[in-house]
Parts: C-alpha cells; structure tokens; sequence
C-alpha cells in the first residue's frame, strides 16, 4: 500500500508499538468516584523494541521482572532501611541487565548466510537487509536465481 507523500513508512510500525503497548489504570477523581484511563507502558515499549535474538529472551525478560517485584517487597519483610537499602541493590541489579540487553540490541550481525540488523539500521533503511545466496536459488530455477528475479520481488515489496 503507497504512502502518502511526506508521511514516513514507519509510522505504522510505531502507531502498532504504542497501540499494543497500552494499559488501563483506575484513575481516583476529585469526587471520589474512579475512572478509567488508557496510558502508554514504557517498560512494555523497551521490551518490544528490544532486539535480542535469543530463544531464551521472554524468560529472561520474566525472571527480570520477578527480580524488581521483589525489591517493592523488600518493606514487607524487613526494616525499613535495610529494606530501602536492599531494594536499590536490587534496581540496581535490574539496571544493570537492562544496559546489558541494550548494548546485545545494538550489535548487528552479518555473515554469508544471514544478517540481523538493529531497531536503528531498519528505521533508517527502512528495511531488514536480506543476504542471498546461490544455495538458497539452486531450490529454484536456476536461470531466475541468476537473473536474480527472486531479489527484485523482494525490493518491489518493500
């Protein structure tokens, strides 16, 4: 589908990212009643702009969630300031992953048989570069793996 002119094509990509990464909170009134609000998550939106290519990330992601629960659980089972000291160890902790998982996002791969671009490189390329290989046409016919026809379906999508 064309875009309009001026209007960047990853808008839509961003438009889905906010959407998906909605929640609703109960907001108290001046009044007393409670009404209901759709914010952004911004710790939702870091974990879908993350791209780690692990099979293991979503646990990884839980289990660094359950580690920051546990530092607002600190005050329930401890004094007070040995509780607020523990906690920030803990955030501290959960920081440093985080920063851990920003730098693996940032690294781009590329090698004969695949590439893995960062959430960078494909806002501004637009985007993810595809590596193509004689292996991947000898499938084929062999005069379209020359010409390369397969290569061209692919730009025109894009």
């Amino acid at each position: 589908m064309p875009q309009p002119e001026g209007q960047p094509k990853y808008n839509d990509l961003i438009d889905i990212i906010i959407q998906s990464s909605q929640k609703t909170i109960d907001v108290l009134q001046k009044d007393g009643s409670v009404t209901k609000e759709q914010i952004i998550d911004d710790d939702t939106i870091w974990w879908k702009t993350g791209s780690v290519n692990s099979n293991a990330f979503g646990r990884f992601a839980f289990l660094l969630k359950e580690l920051e629960r546990m530092a607002l659980e600190c005050v329930n089972y401890m004094h007070k300031d040995r509780a607020l000291q523990m906690a920030h160890i803990i955030m501290e902790i959960g920081l440093s992953y985080r920063r851990s998982i920003d730098a693996k996002s940032s690294e781009s791969q590329r090698n004969a048989q695949n590439s893995q671009s960062t959430l960078i490189d494909k806002i501004n390329k637009n985007k993810v570069e595809r590596v193509y290989t004689m292996k991947d046409q000898m499938n084929k016919s062999l005069l379209s793996g020359f010409l390369g026809r397969d290569r061209e379906k692919d730009e025109e999508n894009d």
